[in-house]
């Protein structure tokens, strides 16, 4: 394996995730011992060895102040896109990921102790991965990161590189830790604290830890950022799903009109002066971003504990087992989501010809109590002939309307709803170690263990039920009322007013409504009852066993003897989803299986108004590999290594060889050179191999609307050629270097992009029919339409295009003796910086799977591009910090600074004329009348500033300001307005820490 050295010991706490400072910072930690670590099984490969290898201690992070987990993974330059500030639009809430390289954080490989982890149940739009917060912060002891494809070491999934957390062996004696961050109008803040046990005896140590963190609630409305006026349709929480909403006329054919109070009670109209104007009359926008969080509560247990003995002089024993839990208690959300799901023809009353599942409208008879108060007040800006028209009742528009929006949840004060999120894991790894001694074996090192590990969720949701809405509209709702018996609006069957009549005031701005008619309001457990709650609990297991021999043979070359290493590994992985009978297809397959009727539907799609049921799943996979690796030692000044892994999936995945060449040349005393190439392979995960779909939503023509995620048997593996290519300067108390990396990709497993899909609606493509039966739309006809009528997409998982991403990583540090080449108080200073700069991410075009005629997305380079609102990406071309450390005998202070480029849309540039309203890259200028691109977000600078003090009685105090200057996050055409992958929500952020040692 590969040796570094690195500073053992330090700030519990400190550790969280520590890989964020990277190359550059992580070499300022004082050297004191040596140790092996990620990139080659091989026992005592020089520390000169090629790859790029990254290794942070304790030490290191203390000096930064602790930084929390979520922004330790912002500030590694090599990581993009990563994820786990804002969880509520792209999954995995009360989790955190790495995203190396931005290729995925399904394709970088965490390992804990050098041992597979499973993969996170919260898929989120990056394919999986494996949960950063399941590390015991508390023992770990350094993190190395190996930024090269690594598939021949470590098999598929460690694409973009492996990510290793190791746990600490020197702790001898208890450590107690806390850390408290203010945030401003944060729920309580942020804060964690640990204990930590270890005993280091002749044969061994012992280590326990438990450990606490909590992230207080960040309401969007307390970011002016996040929670904007209406500027376009495409970002910022809008939505045209309307509340207060549009209705028809009882066949659908006709828009009677637009209920009342749109503006004042905190949604927007487009009429009048503002832009874009909506053509076909003044439409409502919906704000559902008001009922939003930008940071989740969060609570986060952990356990950790692990033994090391020696059995006898050659054998060596390693046991750990963890546990963690994640729980979101109350993500909030909007009270209700847009509709995609109707009444069928027979239960609706609508004479709209019925469509998809036939299913028809909603529809408000005209005995409804709430329709016969907005008609008799016929109040402005209603006029008479629009309630006359009212008379035979109405429809409810299929994209213009949604039952509960600006009057909030009917049980929760903040008017939000809320979803239950829990997620429990535990790890049990176990394994010997030795060295054989005597016969033909002898010398040969082993190494074996045995690792499982089960990550389990917990989520509970509600939804509308549409078959009871539609009931209640007929005056037969409420939790009393027998449906088959009952008299409409009499005793406990009551009428549901969707009007806005009904509402007293505003949950989103707090206004009362002047239309507010009290003898019409609705009855609040009437409309609880209109939800349904339902629960899905995902499991993913993973069981492996590792087993590698290795020896330094007696052959001799220039610079030393050959070693070797080889091995053998088998994975075992399983995923399981049980779903409650309201989530669960079979048991409530239609809008119409509830209360004990017996539904019908051709396309079992479950009761819900958006939610789709879903399956029971049990599907599982099998790997095996074998392994080997070469090192040659050429020359004093230059190493050749080899390595080969071949991996067997089974069944139609098949298997792959993964060769790997790495060599470095000591040019010079001072220049080195170093570089390696490969070649790597990613299965398709099994549940996407598996028949069966999930539900979405994806931004369509400035409305949100449903997005179905449909699997693919027939999927390939994705294989993928890497290359790193570097130079390192050493001179003195000078260090600087540069790699050029690579990454080839041949059939790239992709999500199709669903805004790409609706792009496409043209009057060719929709002449296709494999391209038309991707949409359900007005109507129900599964035929072209314009992209607003547009009720639910369907979208597959593929093979797609080639891609192709290239760059360079530089850095370069300055460690003075003294101060800056001075004496000061004995003080010493160490300089650095580091940056990754992306040349390209280029992306050929995708094609519909079923006809390849058909274009969905044209070919793009992703660098310096960004996508926030379907497939969540954004990629600066230049990310880069830079630090001064100063250090005194008893304190450390250190200035830090972060640096992303600004990006811009991955989309159509606006085009300038009065039909720009429709393209996200658009904002009307009100001083020239004309509408304008957004063009490239501004530059992200971010200034921090840590200091440590060693306190008498073994306590050392910790004080940091992060983001001095209160710097906002660019905006960007995002849910919130700022990219969620790079920006910094929380504003300035005060943390004060300590440490006990006993």
């Amino acid at each position: 394996m590969l040796k570094s050295r690195y500073f053992c010991g330090g700030s519990i706490l400190a550790v969280a995730l520590a890989f964020g400072a990277g190359s550059a910072l992580a070499q300022e930690s004082t050297v004191v011992e040596e140790v092996v670590v990620t990139g080659s099984f091989i026992a005592g490969t020089s520390e000169k060895a090629a790859q790029p290898v990254d290794v942070i201690g304790t030490q290191e992070l203390a000096k930064q102040g602790a930084p929390s987990v979520v922004q330790l993974v912002k500030t590694l330059t090599a990581a993009q896109s990563s994820l786990g500030e804002s969880n509520r639009y792209n999954g995995g809430a009360g989790t955190a990921s790495i995203n190396l390289r931005g290729l995925g954080s399904s394709r970088t490989l965490v390992l804990m102790n050098g041992r597979r982890l499973a993969d996170t149940t919260a898929a989120a739009f990056q394919g999986g991965g494996q949960d950063l917060n399941f590390m015991p912060t508390a023992a770990i002891g350094r993190i190395e990161i190996l930024k090269d494809g690594a598939a021949a070491t470590y098999g598929s999934d460690a694409v973009a590189g492996v990510v290793n957390f190791i746990t600490r062996k020197d702790l001898d004696g208890f450590e107690v830790n806390g850390n408290y961050a203010f945030i401003q109008d944060s729920d309580g803040g942020d804060w964690d604290a640990s204990i930590a046990y270890g005993k280091v005896f002749d044969s061994g140590n012992l280590l326990l830890t438990a450990g606490y963190r909590a992230r207080g609630r960040l309401d969007a409305q307390d970011r002016d950022y996040a929670v904007r006026p209406f500027e376009s349709v495409f970002y910022g929480g809008w939505s045209g799903s309307a509340s207060p909403g549009v209705y028809t006329n009882a066949a659908g054919t006709t828009p009677i009109f637009r209920d009342n109070g749109c503006n004042v009670l905190g949604s927007q109209e487009l009429s009048g002066t503002l832009k874009p104007v909506t053509s076909g009359g003044a439409l409502c926008r919906y704000q559902f971003s008001n009922f939003n969080d930008l940071v989740n509560e969060e609570h986060h247990y952990q356990l950790y504990g692990e033994v090391n003995f020696d059995l006898s002089d050659d054998i060596r024993f390693h046991g750990e087992i963890a546990w963690n839990r994640n729980a979101v208690p109350d993500q909030r959300l909007s009270p209700a989501n847009l509709t995609t799901q109707f009444p069928t023809a027979n239960t609706s009353g609508s004479t709209a010809a019925p469509g998809y599942n036939n299913q028809t409208r909603f529809f408000v008879p005209a005995s409804n109590p709430g329709l016969i108060a907005l008609r008799t007040a016929c109040a402005a800006p209603l006029t008479a002939a629009q309630c006359a028209a009212m008379a035979g009742g109405v429809a409810t528009s299929q994209t213009s309307w949604r039952l509960i929006g600006v009057e909030g949840h009917p049980l929760n004060s903040d008017g939000a709803d809320y979803q239950q999120i829990e997620q429990t894991q535990y790890r049990v790894s176990a394994g010997f170690n030795g060295r054989f001694n005597g016969g033909l074996l002898d010398g040969m090192g082993w190494d074996t263990a045995l690792t499982f590990m089960e990550n389990k969720s917990d989520v509970t949701t509600n939804d509308l039920l549409v078959n009871r809405i539609q009931r209640a509209f007929n005056g037969l709702g409420g939790a009393g009322c027998n449906y088959n018996t009952g008299t409409p609006g009499v005793g406990a069957c009551k009428y549901l007013n969707p009007f806005s009549n009904g509402i007293a005031t505003s949950a989103i701005n707090g206004n009362t409504n002047p239309f507010y008619n009290a003898a019409v309001a609705n009855d609040p457990a009437m409309k609880a009852w209109l939800y349904g709650t339902y629960t899905n609990v995902a499991t993913n297991q993973i069981l492996v066993f590792d087993a590698v021999i290795n020896k330094e043979t007696s052959i001799a070359l220039g610079g030393g003897n050959i070693a070797w290493a080889a091995g053998a590994q088998y994975r075992y992985n399983r995923s399981l989803d049980d779903w409650s009978n309201l989530g669960d297809v079979q048991a409530t397959p239609c809008v119409d299986s509830i209360d004990g009727q017996q539904g019908q539907c051709a396309n079992p799609t479950g009761p819900f108004v958006f939610f789709g049921a879903q399956a029971d799943g049990d599907v599982d996979r099998r790997v095996g590999a074998v392994f080997a690796e070469v090192k040659l030692p050429v020359l004093e000044n230059l190493e050749i290594s080899g390595a080969v892994r071949h991996e067997d999936f089974g069944g139609n995945v098949g298997s792959t060889t993964n060769p790997r060449i790495s060599g470095r040349w000591q040019a010079t005393d001072w220049l080195a050179f170093r570089g390696s190439a490969g070649t790597t392979f990613r299965a398709p995960g099994a549940n996407a191999l598996t028949p069966g779909s999930s539900k979405g939503v994806r931004n369509i023509a400035g409305s949100y609307r449903a997005v179905v995620t449909e699997n693919n048997p027939f999927l390939e593996p994705e294989t993928a050629t890497t290359g790193n290519l570097g130079a390192i300067v050493t001179a003195g108390g000078f260090t600087a270097s540069v790699d050029y990396w690579t990454f080839d990709f041949k059939k790239e497993l992709i999500t199709e992009d669903a805004g790409g899909l609706l792009g496409a609606l043209n009057a060719t493509n929709c002449a296709k029919p494999a391209f038309a039966a991707r949409f359900v739309n007005v109507g129900g006809a599964a035929i072209c339409t314009t992209q607003a009528n547009v009720l639910q997409a369907t979208i597959k998982i593929v093979n797609g295009q080639d891609t192709k991403t290239s760059g360079f990583d530089l850095r370069a540090q300055y460690d003075f003796n003294n101060f800056f080449g001075m004496e000061f108080y004995d003080t010493q200073v160490t300089v650095g910086a580091e940056a990754t700069l992306t040349k390209e991410y280029k992306r050929g075009a995708t094609t519909l799977l079923e006809d390849s005629s058909v274009t969905i997305a044209p070919a793009i380079d992703r660098a310096g591009k960004h996508e926030l609102i379907g497939e969540f990406y954004s990629f600066p071309k230049t990310r880069a910090s830079a630090f001064i450390n100063v250090a005194g005998d008893k304190w450390n202070l250190r200035y830090q600074l972060l640096y992303r480029e600004g990006t811009t849309i991955a989309g159509t540039v606006c085009p300038g004329d009065a039909g720009a309203g429709t393209t996200a890259d658009c904002r009307y200028n009100y001083g020239t009348g004309t509408y304008q691109s957004v063009g490239k977000l501004d530059d992200y600078w971010q200034h921090d500033l840590n200091l440590r003090v060693d306190l008498p009685w073994e306590t050392t105090a910790t004080l940091s300001v992060q983001n001095i200057l209160d710097t906002d996050p660019p905006f960007a055409q995002s849910y919130y307005n700022y990219d969620v992958t790079n920006g910094n929500p929380l504003g300035r952020v005060f943390k004060v820490g300590l440490k006990k040692t006993f």
